[in-house]
C-alpha cells in the first residue's frame, strides 16, 4: 500500500484534533475565566532509503534520502494570557489583573481558577457561583503593636462573611495628632528669656568663642557664658520707651584680654566693649519677652516692674516680678505659683494669691479673670483697699486646640480637647481635657513637646493620659497620645511639626468605636476583605489569596473553569495580591475568556483546509491504487 495513505490519515486525525480544540475555544468564548488552547503539530518518523555520504576527493557529499510517515499532535497547550475585563457592578464579582489564580476548595481538595463570579451562600461563605467551591484566604486580626495595621494569619481558611454579627465596642487606646504648629507666633505669656538654649559665636582676635545666654535668678536677670566663664547681669532699671530691661555692665575676661559686657536697652544689642569701643555685638531683644506694670506705693511714687512667667514643669505657671524691694537698688525678683486648670485657664483660688514686699509697702493680689484666660493684678498700699492695676492676658493667638471624640470600654463617646501653648522657642505645652465632662478625673494630662531647628519633633512625642471612666461604670482608660506618628509607622514629618506656616494641627486617628453590626463588605485591590459595620467602622476580615505556578501551562483542566496542579506545573505558591509577582484585583468586574474570535475563525479555516488537503491525499492515493489494479485488466 502507498505510504501517502497513512500520512493522509495522520494528517486528517491531527487536523480533526485541531478542529476539536478550536471548536472548544469558540464554544467557551463567553465563559468567565476560560483559557483558550492551541494545538502544536510535529512530524512523525522518517523512513531512510539512503543514508548520507561525506564529501571525498573530487566528489561531493550526498544528503540522506528520507520519506516522512505523517504528522501527529505534539501538544495541546493552554494559553494563560489575560482576558478582557467586563464590568458587572456586583460587589462579589472580582477579576484578577495580572498573574495568579483563586484558591478554591471543592470539599475534597484545593483547586485553582481565574473565574471570580462569587456569591454568598446560606452560611455566609463566599463561594463560586455555579460550582459552590468555597473561596480561600487568610484571617486578618489587628496588630497589637500598631492599631492601624493588621496581621495576616498563616493558615488558609474559608472566607465567611457573618452579616449581622456584632462588633464589640472598643475603648480608645491610641489618639494620634498631626500637622503643624505655627513657629512665628509669640509665647502665649511673657516668658522672659524665651530661648534658654540661645548661643552664638564671638570672633575676637582671630579666635572664636561660644557665647550662651540663659535665664537669671534672684537679683540677676541674665546669665551669660563666654570663654568658659559665666557672668551675671543684674537688673538696674526699666526702659519705659522700649520695654527692655536696663542691665548692669559686667567686666569679662576673654583669653588674656578684658572687656566690658554691655546691654544697650535702646537697641536691644548685647555688646562687648574695649575701652568704650564696640568689638562685637548681637541683637538679643528677640529672645526677651516681658510686660511692664506700674504700682503706686504709700509714698505716692509710681514704680515700674517687669513681669514674666516660667513654666513650672507640672502644668502650673510661676509669675515673677522684677523690681525694687525698698525703692532703691538692687532690683530683685518676687514670685508666686499660679495654678492652671486642665484646660489651660488660670485657677487662682478664692481670695486670690498675695505677693508682698514690693517697694512702697505695695501688696499685690492675683485673681483669675472671668474667662480664666487672664490674671487680674490688684494693688494695695494700705493693706485693705485693692484696686486693679493691670491685667495680664494670655495671647490666645499663640494657643491652638483641636477636638475629637474618643470612646470608653462600653462604647460611650466623650469629647476630648487637646491644646498647645507656646512657652518658648521650639517648646510647646500640650494639655488634654474633657470640655463637657469636668467631673471625670484625669491625670498625666499635660506635658511639653520640643522641636529641633528643622521643625520636627525632638522630644516628648508620646504621652499616656489616664482618664477615670470608672465613675461612669466603664473601665478606667490609659490613652496614648501620639504627636510623632511613630505608633502608626509614620515619619516625623507626618506627626506634629513646627514650621513657619499656619496652624493646622488636628486629631486624625483614634482606635475606639461603638458597638456595630456587620452590614456589608468590600474587596480591595490588594485582596483585603473589609467588613463594613453600622457604626461606620471598617475592619479587615480576610486577605484573599492567589496561587502562582512556575509553569501555568502545566496545569490540568478539570472542568468548571478549574485547574489542578500536575507534576509539570510546579507546586502552588500561595501569596496575596500585589505580592510576590501576583496581580491586583478589580472588584465589580469579571475576567472573560481570552478567546479571540477572529483568531479562532482563522484557525478554523486553517484546520478545515488542512483536513481537506489531507483528504485529497487519500483520494489521490486511492486513484493511484485504482490505476495500479487496472493494470491487470
Amino acid at each position: 500500500m502507498l505510504r501517502s495513505l497513512t500520512s493522509g490519515v495522520s494528517g486528517i486525525r491531527s487536523h480533526q484534533t485541531m478542529l476539536d480544540v478550536v471548536g472548544n475555544n469558540i464554544a467557551n468564548v463567553n465563559t468567565t475565566g476560560f483559557k483558550k488552547s492551541t494545538v502544536t503539530f510535529q512530524d512523525l518518523l522518517y523512513e531512510t532509503s539512503k543514508g548520507a555520504t561525506a564529501p571525498r576527493e573530487n566528489i561531493g557529499g550526498v544528503n540522506p534520502m528520507q520519506i516522512g510517515l505523517g504528522t501527529t499532535v505534539a501538544a495541546v497547550e493552554t494559553i494563560h494570557s489575560q482576558g478582557p475585563l467586563q464590568y458587572t457592578g456586583n460587589r462579589t464579582d472580582v477579576a484578577i489583573q495580572g498573574d495568579g489564580y483563586y484558591v478554591l476548595n471543592d470539599g475534597a481538595q484545593n483547586v485553582y481558577s481565574r473565574a471570580g463570579n462569587f456569591v454568598l451562600d446560606g452560611n455566609g461563605n463566599i463561594v463560586q457561583s455555579g460550582t459552590g467551591y468555597t473561596l480561600m484566604g487568610y484571617k486578618m486580626s489587628a496588630d497589637p503593636q500598631n492599631p492601624t495595621q493588621y496581621v495576616r494569619g498563616t493558615q488558609l481558611v474559608t472566607l465567611n462573611i457573618p452579616v449581622g454579627q456584632k462588633l464589640s465596642a472598643k475603648g480608645t487606646e491610641v489618639l494620634g495628632l498631626q500637622c503643624n504648629l505655627d513657629s512665628r507666633v509669640d509665647t502665649y505669656l511673657p516668658m522672659g528669656i524665651t530661648n534658654p538654649n540661645f548661643s552664638t559665636t564671638v570672633a575676637i582676635g582671630g579666635n572664636n568663642y561660644t557665647l550662651a545666654i540663659s535665664e537669671g535668678s534672684a537679683n540677676n536677670l541674665l546669665n551669660v557664658s563666654i570663654g568658659g566663664s559665666s557672668y551675671s547681669m543684674s537688673l538696674a532699671g526699666i526702659n519705659q520707651n522700649t520695654g527692655l530691661p536696663e542691665l548692669s555692665d559686667v567686666s569679662v575676661t576673654i583669653g588674656s584680654d578684658s572687656y566690658t559686657l554691655h546691654f544697650d536697652d535702646e537697641t536691644g544689642e548685647l555688646q562687648l566693649k574695649d575701652s568704650g569701643n564696640i568689638v562685637w555685638k548681637q541683637q538679643i531683644s528677640g529672645i526677651m519677652d516681658y510686660q511692664i506694670v506700674n504700682f503706686e506705693g504709700d509714698d505716692n511714687q509710681t514704680r515700674p516692674y517687669l513681669v514674666e512667667f516660667t513654666d513650672s514643669g507640672d502644668g502650673n505657671m510661676v509669675m515673677r516680678l522684677w523690681g525694687q524691694q525698698d525703692g532703691t537698688p538692687p532690683w530683685t525678683s518676687f514670685q508666686a505659683v499660679v495654678p492652671i486648670n486642665a484646660d489651660g485657664t488660670f485657677a487662682v483660688p478664692t481670695g486670690g494669691i498675695d505677693i508682698s514686699g514690693l517697694a512702697g509697702n505695695v501688696v499685690l493680689r492675683l485673681n483669675s479673670t472671668e474667662d480664666g484666660k487672664g490674671l487680674s493684678v490688684s494693688a494695695s498700699n494700705d493693706g485693705s483697699t485693692y484696686e486693679v492695676a493691670a491685667t495680664l492676658n494670655q495671647r490666645t493667638s499663640s494657643v491652638h486646640s483641636t477636638k475629637i471624640d474618643i470612646y470608653d470600654s462600653m462604647g460611650n463617646p466623650h469629647t476630648v480637647e487637646v491644646s498647645f501653648e507656646k512657652i518658648g522657642a521650639n517648646e510647646w505645652r500640650w494639655r488634654a481635657w474633657l470640655p463637657t465632662e469636668s467631673g471625670i478625673a484625669l491625670s498625666n494630662n499635660t506635658g511639653v513637646i520640643e522641636f529641633g531647628s528643622d521643625g520636627k519633633l525632638k522630644s516628648g512625642g508620646t504621652a499616656t493620659v489616664n482618664i477615670g471612666f470608672s465613675s461612669l461604670g466603664a473601665e478606667d482608660a490609659s490613652i496614648k497620645l501620639d504627636f510623632s506618628g511613630e505608633s502608626f509607622g509614620k515619619s516625623p514629618i507626618d506627626g506634629v511639626t513646627q514650621f513657619g506656616s499656619s496652624f493646622t494641627t488636628k486629631a486624625y486617628y483614634q482606635d475606639g468605636y461603638q458597638m456595630g453590626v456587620l452590614q456589608d463588605f468590600s474587596i480591595a485591590s490588594d485582596g483585603t476583605v473589609m467588613g463594613i459595620y453600622s457604626n461606620g467602622r471598617n475592619s479587615a476580615l480576610y486577605s484573599l489569596s492567589l496561587a502562582l505556578f512556575s509553569n501555568p501551562s502545566g496545569l490540568e483542566k478539570i472542568g468548571m473553569t478549574a485547574f489542578i496542579p500536575t507534576a509539570n506545573s510546579g507546586l502552588p505558591q500561595v501569596v496575596t495580591p500585589k505580592e510576590g509577582g501576583a496581580g491586583s484585583l478589580a472588584g465589580g468586574n469579571l475576567e472573560m475568556a481570552n478567546v479571540d474570535l477572529a483568531e479562532e475563525f482563522s484557525r478554523l479555516i486553517i484546520a478545515q483546509r488542512g483536513f481537506q488537503a489531507n483528504a485529497r491525499v487519500i483520494t489521490t492515493s486511492d486513484q493511484v491504487l485504482d490505476e495500479l489494479i487496472n493494470l491487470k485488466r
